[in-house]
């Protein structure tokens, strides 16, 4: 690739290492939430980066931050691409922040090319999107979008310290006028995101590039099992109620249903368990587990919980015990373009880069502009398959990448009208 590519990717390396020590105190890794004084210092600097690639930046009512290249047609619909600037508590270096720089620095590419683009260019580097301030992920993108207004911010109550979106915007400096916050009106041609894949995938494979098909459906369960607590030792095992082993017995069960019958297309995890008298020396009388259960598709989804509701039943039959299995939370898969998913998979090739297709496992931004725009994802690897924890690795040479297969999608999009 040349040393332009060398350049590039020590950009990109000064940005996310200048990030990474901007946090709030925390006991390992990078904590920046929305509207803290971390935030806002990254928020600054990433003003900053925008700014030396050529962007013209604003902060939108809610804290979005917006980089704009304005092309020679301005009344054309205009291209954008970003990911989100917040993190979860102790985390890595590059998720959501990746695909800002990378985006910024794609915009200094156009620049340094000469070249001007017809369509204007815009970066978006969204708040929220993890949800670890309110509760609501995907904060920016939905206040973008127009599903979010003015009765949210009064809505939504800080998890920890309970002040109110309203409350934590002004204290942060913003003046709360959403005018011009909702997006869902403008003429966009196409949002494209680069984020890290978050799995394991692209590195096994040993390929580049991602290209996402869909972003998976969810279904988030809470199972509640109730039988009857005794003595450990003084209730003879054909007389119990024991609700531990009746729930252990259904989170296996639906487990090997789903790696038997949908292995590498669905995902099942019970990642909270609860027993209640909860002591060595007793017979679990009400145990409780979550389920998050994913997949691309929504029919496999629906198959899978007909599945647990069946095993339910033999779990109430086989141990006498009262189940209930109650649904949280329900998200419909969400499909990429596919016109621009084929010219992403065009440009690795014409660059030289491998690449393959594959599903996003975690939601993102993306899922919520696809509803309204051509969206597109394009996935990095993630060195161990590892987020969300301080040893997240993306390779400086994979971002660089990453911001060239942008760079030429740009281009390719900008030749149309």
């Amino acid at each position: 690739m040349g040393g332009g590519h060398k350049l590039l990717q020590d950009r990109l390396k000064t940005e996310i290492e200048t990030l990474k020590g901007i946090s709030e105190p925390c006991r390992c890794g990078t904590t920046r939430q929305s509207y803290s004084a971390a935030y806002k210092e990254g928020t600054a600097y990433i003003k900053g980066v925008m700014e030396d690639c050529g962007l013209t930046v604003h902060e939108d009512g809610v804290g979005n931050v917006i980089g704009t290249l304005t092309g020679t047609e301005p009344g054309l619909a205009k291209i954008l691409s970003g990911s989100h600037l917040d993190t979860v508590r102790c985390a890595g270096a590059f998720d959501g922040i990746a695909g800002v720089v990378c985006a910024a620095e794609a915009a200094r590419l156009v620049r340094e090319s000469g070249i001007p683009l017809r369509h204007t260019f815009q970066v978006l580097g969204m708040i929220g999107e993890e949800g670890t301030r309110f509760g609501k992920a995907l904060l920016g993108s939905q206040f973008i979008a127009g599903i979010y207004g003015e009765e949210q911010l009064d809505e939504f109550i800080g998890i920890e310290d309970k002040k109110t979106m309203r409350q934590a915007m002004t204290e942060y400096g913003l003046s709360g006028d959403l005018k011009g916050v909702s997006r869902k009106e403008d003429a966009v041609k196409a949002f494209l995101e680069i984020h890290g894949e978050q799995g394991p995938v692209l590195e096994q494979e040993e390929k580049q590039i991602g290209v996402v098909d869909t972003i998976v459906g969810l279904s988030w369960l809470v199972v509640k099992v109730k039988g009857q607590a005794g003595h450990s030792g003084t209730v003879p095992m054909n007389l119990r109620r024991d609700a531990g082993t009746g729930a252990f017995h259904l989170i296996c069960r639906i487990h090997d249903y789903v790696c038997d019958t949908y292995s590498g297309r669905a995902t099942l995890t019970a990642g909270q368990v609860s027993l209640l008298p909860g002591s060595m020396n007793s017979i679990p009388g009400e145990c409780e587990f979550s389920l998050d259960i994913r997949s691309g598709e929504e029919e496999i989804l629906r198959d899978i919980l007909e599945h647990l509701t069946e095993f339910a039943g033999e779990v109430r039959e086989k141990y006498a015990l009262d189940v209930e299995v109650r649904e949280l939370t329900r998200k419909e898969p969400v499909k990429m373009n596919a016109a621009l998913a084929g010219g992403i998979e065009d440009v690795c090739k014409e660059l030289g880069f491998t690449s393959m297709r594959l599903n996003s496992g975690a939601g993102h931004d993306s899922m919520i502009f696809a509803k309204l725009w051509d969206t597109a994802m394009i996935f990095l690897p993630n060195r161990d398959g590892i987020s969300h924890h301080p040893d997240e690795w993306i390779d400086y040479e994979a971002m660089a990448a990453g911001s060239r297969v942008l760079y030429q999608m740009i281009r390719k999009l900008d030749e149309e009208d």
